[in-house]
């Protein structure tokens, strides 16, 4: 049994990055707890996606997101090698056409996941979703990884995906319930600001959070040829740019928090103030003087540490709706 477990499925769950998978899971189901849950039950009403079929969409994110793991690590062997020779997997615990069976199995069940949820929607153009996020992946690990801030765009692309398509399919969903829609109608302007507000958050976050990674990861890169800001550019423009962006996103939760307090909504605005907006200012700071591995290691373990913040954020929201 431990044999089984130390060869097959702790290296797989290693892949897979399950802290990461952990994180989306949280994210989805608090979205649809603390936003739709909330405004609907003040309505009177039950979200239009059961809680079936939503963790169906749950399991096909996660599963997408595993595939796109195990492939980005397929390709970037040589590179892992240099930059993170402790903690790889693959091509030692699991070896690289293991890893191409494992990609395409989990694909190809979120692909089913995938089409049924498109049927019950009464939207198959739904399904392409599901597929242009493949694609975007694979093209991340295979090219948009490799060159300026392409691949940085891309994973924060996706980061807010998983905010989004939760909004998307219920939005979907709830239009194949004509009366449930007319009634819900009125607080769909609230439900998709905050649904933007937070994909714009993991957006800017996860932005942040690749410019660092690739600051951390320079020395690698550089000897396989990967083109990212730091290793075009300089560390030097990698850091202005990850604060810009960094700032930017601090001013953004700002005015949110200004915005709920305002509102009557105290305890989320606090939470978002204290909880969210400082650390991210600390965060910033701490960009500046990072010189070595260890210092760009630090801060993006910090920048996931407060996307997790922000997420948990929503249940202090869910309290005020």
């Amino acid at each position: 049994m431990n044999k089984i477990l130390s060869q097959g499925l702790l290296p797989f769950v290693r892949l897979i990055r399950w802290p990461n998978l952990i994180i989306i899971i949280i994210t989805q189901y608090l979205l649809r707890h603390a936003i739709v849950g909330r405004i609907y039950e003040a309505a009177g009403l039950t979200p239009a996606m059961s809680s079936f079929l939503f963790a169906v969409l749950v399991a096909a994110t996660v599963l997408i997101a595993a595939a796109g793991y195990v492939i980005n690590d397929y390709f970037d062997l040589r590179t892992d090698a240099v930059n993170h020779p402790d903690s790889q997997v693959l091509g030692r615990s699991i070896r690289q056409r293991r890893a191409i069976i494992y990609h395409i199995s989990l694909n190809a069940v979120a692909l089913v996941a995938g089409v049924f949820l498109a049927w019950k929607a009464g939207s198959l153009k739904l399904f392409f979703v599901f597929v242009m996020i493949m694609i975007l992946l694979w093209l991340y690990s295979v090219r948009y990884k490799k060159t300026v801030l392409w691949g940085n765009l891309a994973v924060a692309f996706m980061s807010a995906m998983v905010v989004l398509i939760v909004w998307l399919f219920e939005f979907f969903m709830l239009r194949q319930q004509p009366d449930q829609f007319i009634a819900i109608y009125g607080s769909m302007k609230m439900i998709s600001r905050f649904f933007f507000a937070y994909a714009i958050f993991a957006f800017l976050v996860s932005l942040v959070r690749e410019i660092v990674k690739d600051m951390e990861d320079v020395k690698g890169d550089q000897l396989t040829g990967c083109n990212t800001l730091p290793v075009v550019h300089g560390i030097k423009s990698a850091k202005i740019i990850s604060l810009v962006t960094g700032l930017f996103a601090g001013i953004l939760i700002m005015i949110a928090a200004l915005r709920l307090h305002s509102a009557g909504m105290m305890l989320p605005a606090v939470y978002f103030a204290t909880a969210v907006f400082i650390p991210l200012l600390f965060i910033c700071y701490r960009i500046i003087p990072a010189s070595n591995k260890s210092d760009f290691h630090l801060i993006s373990n910090l920048l996931k540490l407060l996307m997790l913040a922000g997420v948990l954020g929503l249940q202090p929201l869910a309290m005020s709706l």
